[in-house]
């Protein structure tokens, strides 16, 4: 549950997901289609911004078992800061990284490509691009934030959370109204 006296004053919240989601580039957050949907009939939304990471590269860990041409990476110590989509740089990975496709737990994740690691490497996690939410304003303005501060409401009312633009670690994101 959110709590701060920013989300305080709103009488609920739908989750806004990205992968699968309620997200579209031709979709409003309540699930009409844009086209169809004349600008005076759309639903306004407040975007609370629950995850959003300040800085790359994410997180660095040096407890990695060992991994053999598979895809199957596991970390003696949990670590939360691990998700999918992030690109894990370093060991004996390529230089340009391998794309994390799911995160099992806090200590088992799954590499796109099968990859061999050293045991006990130093591995880098970051994403592609900075943290930025692309949003349409009930005024029909597109607009790009930057690395939006985790645990803030935007200061726009939204209309749509666009799939596309919205990237590097946004997530759980709630649309209060």
């Amino acid at each position: 549950m959110i709590r701060n006296y920013y989300t305080d004053s709103y009488k609920s919240g739908i989750a806004v997901t990205i992968s699968g989601g309620n997200l579209s580039d031709d979709n409003l957050l309540d699930g009409r289609a844009k086209a169809t949907t004349p600008q005076g009939a759309w639903k306004e939304y407040n975007i609370y911004i629950g995850e959003s990471p300040t800085a790359l590269p994410v997180t660095t860990t040096s407890n990695n078992t060992i991994v053999s041409n598979s895809t199957n990476v596991g970390l003696a110590s949990p670590n939360a800061q691990v998700k999918a989509g992030m690109r894990v740089t370093g060991g004996t990975l390529p230089a340009a990284g391998v794309l994390i496709a799911s995160v099992t737990n806090s200590s088992n994740y799954v590499l796109a490509a099968a990859s061999s690691i050293a045991a006990n490497s130093t591995l880098t996690y970051s994403y592609d691009s900075e943290a930025k939410i692309k949003v349409l304003t009930i005024n029909n303005e597109v607009i790009t934030f930057v690395k939006p501060a985790q645990g803030f409401v935007l200061p726009v009312s939204v209309v749509q959370v666009y799939a596309t633009g919205t990237e590097g670690g946004i997530s759980n994101l709630v649309a209060l109204s």
